[in-house]
């Protein structure tokens, strides 16, 4: 007879540490929106090689912080959904709320996503708008069918 025991996860820890993550990405995603307005409203001329490389690196850290935190966002619906003990709050009629609460995620962060390129083109910075354009839709669309939906389909959301 075997003397192992069974693991017992405990989910509430695991949910607390996603959030605890979340909250750094979206805190980071925040300063590199932040630094590029900054550089494209107030520093120098945006025009200049250096300004666009310094927008770029700006831009490519928010899109990865932002993919993060919705990749930590994933997760922790996984966790909740894989929980023995309820943790996301299931009632009537509250599946469709978080349909709706999701899409709103979704559809926010991809105007946040394609604000900065908008500026970018306000800027004349014409070059940057369509490499960032090509950018945010590729994650975006890449995130949707490749992250998104087998959570959703898993969850019959």
């Amino acid at each position: 007879m075997s003397e192992e025991k069974a693991v017992e996860y405990d989910h509430t820890s695991s949910v607390s540490l996603i959030i605890g993550l979340q909250t750094a990405c979206g805190l980071m995603a925040g300063f590199a929106f932040t630094g590029t307005v900054v550089v494209l409203t107030g520093l120098g001329d945006p025009s200049a090689l250096l300004s666009q490389i310094a927008l770029a690196i700006l831009y490519i850290a928010m899109i990865v912080f932002l993919g993060a935190l919705f990749q930590l966002h994933l997760l922790n619906v996984a966790t909740c959904m894989h929980s023995p003990k309820l943790i996301i709050p299931i009632f009537p009629g509250s599946l469709p709320r978080w349909r709706i609460i999701n899409r709103y995620m979704l559809v926010g962060s991809f105007l946040v996503t394609i604000s900065i390129p908008v500026m970018f083109l306000l800027k004349n910075l014409t070059v940057l708008f369509v490499l960032a354009m090509c950018l945010a839709i590729l994650l975006n669309v890449r995130f949707y069918f490749r992250s998104w939906l087998p959570v959703k389909k898993e969850y019959h959301w």
